[in-house]
């Protein structure tokens, strides 16, 4: 069995690798960054550099592999065109390839469950329609989304994985947050009882292996996270706590921050709050993962304290770095 990593060197991509090496599987990572290559790759697995959608590339990859795991993603504050060709045209490449040179391979794809919109729900299921957010890191992910569900109805074998706010140790949203947090920046939008669907990497980890070796569950939908009902004012307490930081209070009402999103928007320009920002701290998401459970033998692992406690010795450490710079 072989199986392929795109975005083999990114936060989730390379914990992947590890407990792809743990489980003496035949890897092939595929990159972009030589620097990160050289720093990340260092599980014995076999490196492919390339452009992700480049067909010629990919065709390469993809020869003899079994399982692919899709975690190529470009970061939310990139380029929008980085965003277009990572978020979605590295997708399409991929499904494409793979309909010639991997026709039988369980492709696992990584989605977001920002693909569910930017506002509020209860106990959220997979059976929630997508909605537009205008945030184009989560719309082009809704885009990927469509692509696999037509590859899908041509035959291909595809799970798709929504994963909430991926964290743990090397995860630098997490380590932005913490900082907001030391510097006394960090204010709660509406409530600091919004509930924050959380996960932590080794968890998104195992529901990705375990999606990639579960029959049955081809061409299904899994949301994943810890599967608490954590809110963003716990969270923000333990970071506070983890990095020795006061632990916010600050509640700002809703309808400034709301103003200026729209009006950012209209003039396309950056302004101080962002769309997924605004999302992540101004609503409240609670997701059911009873079909993750159920069908893939999901059981979350890491909690809150026991994620936190993981990387707070790493959180301590680049706070730190990050103030003397």
């Amino acid at each position: 069995m072989t199986s392929l990593v795109t975005g083999a060197t990114g936060f989730v991509g390379r914990h992947l690798l590890g407990g792809l090496a743990e489980k003496g599987q035949r890897v092939r990572a595929m990159y972009r960054d030589e620097a990160r290559r050289e720093r990340f790759l260092k599980h014995g697995e076999t490196a492919i550099g390339g452009d992700i959608c480049d067909p010629a590339v990919m065709r390469k990859a993809l020869d003899g592999v079994d399982t692919v795991y899709h975690c190529a993603a470009a970061h939310s504050t990139a380029p929008p065109d980085e965003i277009r060709k990572t978020n979605l045209a590295a997708v399409e490449c991929l499904l494409d390839a793979a309909k010639s040179v991997a026709a039988n391979a369980r492709i696992v794809l990584l989605s977001s469950l920002n693909v569910l919109g930017n506002g509020s729900f209860e106990r959220g299921t997979e059976d929630l329609p997508r909605q537009v957010t205008r945030d184009i890191h989560a719309d082009l992910k809704s885009a990927a989304e469509s692509v696999a569900e037509r590859a899908i109805a041509g035959g291909q074998d595809i799970v798709i994985l929504r994963p909430g706010l991926i964290y743990g140790k090397g995860d630098l949203n997490f380590a932005k947050l913490a900082r907001a947090i030391s510097r006394g920046k960090f204010v709660f939008i509406g409530s600091q009882n919004n509930i924050v669907p959380i996960v932590h990497v080794t968890d998104v980890v195992q529901a990705m292996m375990l999606a990639a070796q579960t029959p049955g569950v081809s061409h299904r939908v899994f949301n994943i996270t810890d599967g608490s009902q954590t809110t963003i004012g716990e969270l923000a307490a333990a970071l506070g706590v983890a990095i020795g930081a006061p632990v916010p209070t600050r509640v700002l009402r809703p309808i400034g921050p709301k103003i200026a999103v729209a009006i950012f928007s209209l003039l396309g320009r950056p302004g101080p709050i962002t769309r997924s920002t605004l999302r992540f701290l101004g609503t409240s998401r609670h997701v059911d993962i009873t079909r993750a459970r159920k069908e893939l033998a999901f059981s979350p692992r890491v909690n809150l304290q026991k994620g936190i406690a993981e990387c707070a010795d790493w959180l301590r450490e680049t706070v730190q770095a990050q103030s003397t710079t």
